[in-house]
């Protein structure tokens, strides 16, 4: 178990072995610890409270409950650095919390300073818990002093008034301000008369103060939340230029209220003032408020106001009052009204002197009382209780956050008019509250109050009484620099209760409480910067003072004033700590933690330690008496106080310590640093604690050996003078008890520093995990790695870890030193000794593994007897007492040394400093060598043996190889020795290896191996032997294939069954000499079985081969490289893999997995050889109609065939008998399918099979798809030629044959020989026809064309010369050939009507034996037959054409244009007529008819005149011109031009009668000019006439 978890697991009031008596926890660790469990409640209770219930984290709560387990588990070891500090400290921080949790607001002072310690750190004996002072006026409250405050959490207040006189002056500066004045008379009222109702004094008897207290801690804890430091409203506000942190708002604020709180001018102490004052004004009317409450109120008013430090603006506006009291000088001056009331008071309206710097912001807390204020409150309770409906709002409840409800909160700015705006930060529905938190202003501007009363402002104020509104405006016109608030809900019987009306008051009045609050902050952090620049103003002369160029002077003064040097600087360097501090104090307040921490840090800053350590010097070089200071601490030293955190007694120190601080300051630092860690702590930095307790631990290290030295310096000057002239036997006598005495002083330092990084190791443990967890087996034996293999740290673990890392390394150094110390001179540190650069043990002879085993036997070494000798050194009783028991002798350093290393290795592994574990834990497997622990060792070394390969030291690396090897052949481990020993032959080793020990590391590798220890386990791939497997052989080819069970890919080479491979096995030896192997053998594993065993156990076993190759014995290799070859013959194919090479050296196997190797992982993918097996099928083709003889004919070739069959499928129209088949049974013996067994057969030999087949007549139709065939299919199962040879030799495992499968086929003439694959014809003069053929030969063998022929139907027909394909004849033609033919027709009409038959190309085809072949081949000329028939339809139309002429392209309008019509009536005689060369009319009957032919004008832009109708007589000619005239009747391009019809004039027969058939029409296709221009009329001549004239 590690010392970490230890420390505080031991039983409560034993210490360990040696102690005589056990040690109180230091205040220190207290301190630590204290604070980071409360950081730990926090973080486990939602950041709550430092003072709630005491709830462990995961990392304490285990350490607590090892206390209950430690002691009852038999077999854990007792850790040497245990001790009953970390009960004693769990048990003080319970006690603590107890008293935080039922103490309340009882003084703490006084008690045990630890516990005091605790509480500081747990938060609550702090400025932080106890928040910010409030002052409490309070009339009502018959008492003239008294101090109460409350807590956070709720505390009974007595209904008793306090006592008077408790904590309070008789004579105070609020003495007579509790407005009783019966004694005194009012101007305005009859001495006759009956006194009003409130001169009777009845209200002293309320008691305003108590409620106020009790309700204010009840019902809100005393708290205010959600404080805004910024002010939104007052841009002039500077409060944030004193935030270096720059802080938005404070969450919770703790708040005290105090009963006449006196003032305190010392600025040290500014921090215990209030920072706002509360006046509770009980007022029944108007007189009553002028005749007591004003006066009363002024004299309050004036004397805060005259004392506190305000603004540039507040200055200017300030009140009536203080203006008064600053011209008081003036003599003669008539007194004001405010100045004759205060002096019937018996007041003087100027600054008092006990009010010093008392702060200025205040609130009046208006109470009403009476008639009044009764019938008010009534009316608001019926309201709120009604429901809150109604009207203007309704009851209290109906208010809404903003103008229409919230609390009665009017304050005068004026910087802003409107002084009832919303508050966005007040966001229930029931309150609302003004925005102006931030500082007042004084004005005195009208209009603030006309406002005022202009508008009732919202809230309770609204629904009081005329009299009640009216005393609230008075006290916001008479007091516009204050805060006016009703709480008339402070007169209810019972203040635990909340009703709507309380609420809404009680907000608004916490709203004002926080602005004011914020203000009086403000005003006070001024006020500090004022005194804190003033003082800083001195610091100059006061550095010189201290500085080099001065100490002599300085020296000379004190000898002047017999030792007490004269203070005329002008600089108190102690007031100027302690106003700092205060600022400090206040900020803390304020739960700034971060802004109070910048003052200490700006503290060091200005004075550093060295300076302190300097006063310190001087202090006691003036023989200054502690004497004083003892008695004012109550026997504590000055030195507990600072480090337990007691500012109240230490700074009572301070002052009485001088102006320089020489008294304390060596205890400064100390202080300075408690105060940093508690205000770190409520800052939630864990981290920045620990880096601020290492700094402080090293600087204070360091300055107590400066301060050591120094003393020793001032002491033996002393004694040398006093010595003078004595002999040489006193001087060293005197010189060697000096010595003695300096040592003895280290030597505390050296233990106190020891200690207290182990205090700051064992405190952060509350809150980090800094202690493995307990991984003790059964055995004994820790599993460091499972340890070191926990969660993760985090980012801030990390950190934390990496400062105690620091730390504990820093520990180590000083306990190595105090062994020094302790030791002398003479003699050696056995941690020294043990961590040389050589060890004892390595300068002793060599011996061989042989001659060790007979020395050692059969019993295993045991740990050396150290000689046990007390050691001669003695502490003092505040050294923890595992310090002490370190030093009993050399046994207990070296037991704590060895566990201090092993935290501070945990630690830095989880600092990820694993550089600085390893070295360490290098030491303390030397110091566990040097013990003579060898097991302990090596498991140390074994562990971190790999640190420095990671980092490739290879030489540091052999060393710890080295190490690790001298342990174990001393504990006897045969197993782990050779591991070792094939680790340290790397081959990044074997250049920084020492021949000599190379050479002895081999003669014990070679013993080793002969022990039958070292057979049994499956010795994995050590370095010192290097393997890398390649195929020699060609191969088919190369892929890869990835492996995902091992996220690797497989490298394939492609061979076949047969092939004849060779693997090549390189062996890199790293041996200095040659060794003689047993045996190498290479495992072939298949793939399948491969990814079993990885996805198994992951090791390939022989089980798991499919074939080992392996070389036979003797085997040398050689150092360097080696080449070795493995032959192999595969006869089955599958995919396998070089899994795993197998080396056998003598009794030990060592296995090199493929798998494990970073090189890459190679395997074979065997095909089934080629088969050389072939058939032949005859004939070629089958004759349709036809019975054939088949002819089958297998051929095994080389191959060695054990069986198969031959499998004949016959298509539809085919058919097949098996062979012999009787012919008898011929007919019934036809199937579609036939089987046939084909025996084994050996290589070479020929199988015939014949049988016969019958084919139907081939179908018609040119579809591809309608084939007759036959296929033979031949599947054989065979085996390589070499199988039997390589069978023989009984190394080749049994195997399957490989399968073949060949086919061959033979085709029907279904088709024809030729078929047609296109045809098509087209006109290529005006009555000729080119038809073209292109034929697809299907013949399995060449024909010849012999002869052809083309029949075509009507209208064509071929012409004599039109046969184009003369060069066809005698030409052969092979399958697939294509045939073009080509012939010329002509168009003949020698019968109209159209032919049923179709085109016919017959063609005779040859073969080679003289047989003929008709092949009558249709051919599809449908096409042009169409077009054909069309042309004759399209012929029997009759058309012409027109070409218009013009002789002019422009003209202008109503100038005639001539034209020429150009007719063309040739097209008017039908194709056909003119094919038979006959002129017939259309009809068939009588003359040609005569055309008629009109010009028309219509839709064109012309007038036409001339001949514009006629007859033409087409037996002259076919061409006709026809002239006329055209008028434009517009300007402009004209394109329109006028139209010409034709047609037939009626027919008359031989009688001279109508022809009764009907003309048929004429098209004319007419073609006219693009365009004509038409210009306008230059002048025309017209004559006006009236529209009804009649025409004449």
């Amino acid at each position: 178990m590690s010392p970490a978890a230890n420390i505080i697991t031991d039983d409560e009031g034993q210490g360990s072995k040696g102690s005589s008596s056990s040690s109180s926890p230091s205040l220190l660790r207290i301190c630590l610890s204290a604070g980071f469990v409360s950081q730990s409640s926090d973080a486990t209770n939602g950041n709550a409270a430092p003072t709630s219930s005491y709830s462990a984290s995961p990392h304490r709560r285990r350490s607590i409950d090892s206390t209950t387990s430690s002691s009852s588990s038999p077999k854990r070891k007792k850790s040497v650095m245990s001790s009953d500090e970390g009960s004693k400290t769990l048990t003080l921080i319970r006690t603590a919390q107890g008293i935080a949790r039922s103490s309340g607001a009882a003084p703490v002072s006084g008690k045990d300073p630890k516990i005091l310690a605790a509480l500081s750190a747990l938060g609550h004996w702090s400025h932080s818990h106890n928040g910010v002072t409030v002052n409490v006026i309070d009339p009502t409250t018959q008492s003239t002093g008294g101090i109460t405050y409350n807590q956070a959490s709720p505390v009974a207040v007595p209904a008793t008034p306090p006592q008077s006189g408790v904590g309070v002056a008789a004579g105070g500066l609020f003495k007579t301000l509790r407005g009783d004045l019966s004694d005194n008379k009012s101007s305005s009222s009859d001495a006759n008369s009956n006194p009003p109702s409130w001169e009777s004094n009845t209200q002293q008897k309320l008691n305003l103060y108590s409620k106020l207290s009790s309700t204010f801690s009840e019902l809100y804890s005393s708290t205010l939340h959600s404080i805004n430091l910024h002010n939104k409203t007052n841009s002039k506000s500077n409060i944030p230029l004193f935030l270096r942190t720059k802080p938005q708002s404070v969450p919770k604020l703790p708040v005290k209220l105090k009963l006449q709180q006196q003032p305190i001018s010392t600025a040290e102490q500014w921090h215990d003032n209030p920072y706002c004052h509360i006046y509770i004004a009980c007022c029944e009317n108007v007189d009553h408020y002028r005749a007591k409450v004003r006066p009363a109120v002024r004299a309050f008013v004036n004397q805060i106001e005259g004392s506190g430090i305000m603004s540039q603006e507040n200055v200017e506006l300030a009140s009536p009052t203080s203006a008064a009291s600053s011209g008081g000088k003036e003599k003669g001056k008539k007194k004001t009204a405010n100045e004759k009331a205060l002096a019937k008071l018996g007041h003087v309206a100027s600054k008092s002197s006990e009010a010093g710097n008392f702060g200025s912001r205040y609130i009046i807390v208006f109470v009403p009382v009476g008639s009044g204020a009764s019938s008010s409150g009534g009316g608001a309770s019926s309201n709120a209780s009604g429901g809150g409906g109604g009207n203007a709002g309704g009851g209290f409840g109906g208010f809404r956050a903003g103008k229409k409800g919230g609390g009665v909160i009017v304050e005068n700015n004026k910087h802003n008019n409107n002084n009832m705006d919303d508050n966005a930060s007040a966001a229930t529905t029931t309150t609302s509250s003004s925005t102006h938190d931030g500082t007042s202003s004084n004005n005195h501007s009208q209009h603030n109050a006309n406002a005022a009363a202009a508008a009732y402002p919202p809230g309770p104020i609204a629904h009081s009484s005329k009299e009640v509104k009216e005393l609230y405006h008075k006290f916001l016109k008479d007091f516009p620099n204050g805060r006016t608030v009703i709480l008339g809900t402070l007169l209810d019987a019972d203040v635990s209760t909340i009703s709507p009306l309380k609420n809404q008051e009680w907000k608004a009045f916490l709203h004002n409480l926080g602005g004011a609050v914020v203000d009086g902050f403000g005003d006070r952090v001024r006020r500090y910067d004022e005194e804190l620049r003033r003082l800083d103003s001195k610091r100059a002369a006061f550095v010189r003072k201290f500085s080099g160029e001065h100490s002599k002077m300085m020296v000379a003064d004190k000898k002047k004033t017999n030792g007490h040097l004269e203070e005329d600087s002008g600089f108190d360097l102690s007031h100027f700590f302690l106003v700092k501090e205060s600022l400090a104090f206040t900020y803390e307040q304020m739960q700034l933690p971060g802004e109070a921490k910048l003052q200490y840090e700006e503290l060091n800053a200005f004075l550093p330690e060295e300076a302190w350590r300097q006063l310190a010097q001087q202090a006691s070089a003036g023989g200054e008496d502690d004497g004083e200071e003892g008695n004012n601490t109550a026997m504590m030293s000055p030195s507990d106080l600072a480090m337990a955190g007691d500012w109240e007694r230490f700074r009572k120190l301070i002052k009485s310590s001088g102006r320089d601080l020489r008294g304390v300051s060596s205890f400064v630092p100390q202080y300075m640093y408690s105060r940093e860690v508690r205000l770190l702590f409520q800052m939630g930095s864990p981290v920045d604690v620990l880096n601020r307790s290492k700094e402080f631990l090293v600087k204070e290290y360091r300055s107590k050996l400066l301060d050591v030295a120094a003393d020793f310096g001032q002491r033996w000057k002393k004694e040398i003078e006093r010595i003078g002239m004595s002999s040489s036997e006193h001087i060293l006598a005197a010189q060697s008890e000096m010595k003695q005495d300096r040592l003895k002083k280290e030597a505390e330092i050296e233990a106190w520093a020891l200690s207290s990084c182990w205090d700051v190791k064992c405190a952060a443990e509350h809150y980090f995990t800094l202690s493995p967890p307990d991984t003790t087996s059964e055995g004994g034996k820790k599993d460091d790695d499972t340890a070191m293999a926990a969660a993760a740290p985090t980012v801030k673990g990390q950190d934390a870890a990496r400062c105690i890392a620091e730390l504990l390394e820093f520990a180590i150094l000083r306990l190595i030193r105090l062994g020094d110390l302790a030791l002398g001179e003479e003699k050696v540190n056995p941690i020294r000794r043990a961590t040389s650069e050589r060890p004892a043990d390595t300068l002793k002879p060599w011996v061989p593994w042989k001659e060790l085993r007979k020395q050692r036997g059969s019993m295993s070494p045991e740990r050396k007897k150290n000689i046990i000798e007390a050691w001669t050194i003695n502490f003092s009783p505040d050294v923890s007492s595992w310090v002490r028991n370190a030093f009993s002798n050399s046994s207990t350093y070296e037991d704590t040394y060895l566990e201090l290393a092993k935290a501070a290795v945990y630690i830095n592994r989880r600092a990820g400093r694993f550089r600085f574990a390893s070295r360490l834990e290098d030491h303390r497997a030397e110091v566990l060598i040097s013990r003579g622990e060898y097991n302990l060792a090596a498991d140390v070394l074994s562990n971190n043996v790999g640190a420095c390969a990671r980092d490739q030291w290879n030489r540091a690396h052999y060393w710890r190889i080295f190490r690790l090897a001298c342990c174990q052949r001393v504990s006897g481990d045969v197993l782990a020795y050779l591991e070792t020993l094939t680790q340290s032959f790397n081959p990044r080793l074997s250049s920084v290896a020492p021949k000599k020990t190379a050479s002895l590391f081999q003669n014990d590798l070679e013993a080793l191996i002969t022990d039958a220890a070292v057979a049994e386990p499956r010795w994995g791939a050590f370095p010192f032997l290097e393997t890398e497997l390649s195929i020699e052989s060609e191969t088919a080819g190369k892929s890869s294939q990835p492996l995902p069970f091992l996220r690797r890919k497989l490298s394939k080479y492609l061979t076949y069954v047969g092939d004849e491979l060779r693997f090549s096995l390189s062996i890199n030896s790293h041996l200095p000499r040659a060794i003689s192997v047993n045996g190498i053998r290479l495992y072939l594993v298949t793939l399948a079985s491969y990814e079993q065993v990885y996805r198994g156990n992951g090791t390939v076993s022989e089980e798991d081969a499919f074939r080992i190759l392996s070389i036979d014995a003797p085997i040398t290799i050689e150092p360097g490289k080696n080449q070795f070859s493995f032959p192999w013959q595969p006869m089955t194919y599958n995919v396998y893999v070089l899994a795993t090479v197998e080396i056998q050296w003598k009794e030990a196997s060592f296995f090199y997995d493929s798998a494990l190797l970073r090189k890459p992982l190679v395997g074979l993918d065997i095909q089934p050889s080629e088969p050389t097996q072939t058939i032949e099928l005859n004939p070629l083709f089958l004759i349709p109609g036809h019975v054939q003889n088949v002819r089958l004919v297998f051929h095994s070739g080389s191959d060695i065939i054990t069986g198969g069959a031959v499998t004949l499928i016959c298509s539809e129209g085919l058919q097949v008998v098996p062979p012999k088949t009787d012919q008898s049974k011929l007919e019934e013996a036809w199937r579609d399918e036939c089987v046939i067994p084909l025996d084994a057969c050996e290589p070479g030999k020929k199988i015939v099979i014949t049988t016969l087949v019958k084919s139907t007549s081939s179908r018609n139709g040119n579809n591809a798809d309608d084939v007759q065939e036959m296929m033979a299919k031949v599947e054989t199962s065979y085996r390589h030629k070499s199988y039997d040879s390589v069978m023989e030799k009984g190394e080749e495992p049994d195997s399957n044959p490989m399968k073949t499968l060949l086919e061959a086929m033979v085709t029907t003439l279904d088709r024809p020989a030729l078929a047609v694959d296109g045809s098509e014809a087209f006109v290529f003069d005006e009555d000729r026809v080119m038809v073209n053929v292109s034929l697809h030969c299907n013949t399995p063998v060449p024909f010849f064309v012999k002869e052809w022929n083309l029949d075509l139907p009507s209208p064509l027909v071929v012409e004599e010369d039109g046969d184009l394909n003369k060069g066809m004849f005698q030409h052969a033609i092979p399958e697939g050939d294509m045939l073009l033919f080509g012939f010329k027709c002509l168009r003949a009409d020698d019968s109209d009507d159209p032919s049923s038959e179709r085109p016919i190309l017959r063609v005779v085809l040859q073969d080679d034996f003289g047989k003929t072949f008709l092949q009558v081949l249709p051919l599809n000329l449908d096409d042009i037959y169409k077009q054909l028939r069309k042309e004759d339809e399209y012929a029997e139309l009759h058309n012409a054409t027109a070409e218009l002429v013009c002789s002019i392209k422009e003209g202008s309008v109503g100038h005639p244009v001539p034209f020429v019509y150009n007719l063309n009536l040739q097209s008017l005689i039908s194709p056909k007529a003119r094919r038979s060369n006959m002129s017939v009319s259309v009809a068939s009957e009588g003359p040609r008819p005569t055309v008629l032919y009109t010009i028309i004008s219509e839709g064109s832009d012309w007038i036409v005149s001339g001949k514009v109708q006629g007859l033409i007589d087409s037996k002259r000619s076919d061409i006709v011109s026809i002239p006329f005239r055209g008028i434009p009747t517009r300007s402009g391009l004209l394109r329109h031009f006028p139209e010409i019809i034709i047609e037939y004039l009626p027919i008359t027969t031989l009688s001279g009668s109508l022809s009764s058939s009907l003309t048929p029409p004429i098209t004319v296709l007419t073609k006219t000019p693009e365009r004509f221009k038409s210009l306008a009329f230059t002048n025309s001549l017209s004559l006006a006439v009236p529209q009804d004239l009649e025409e004449f």
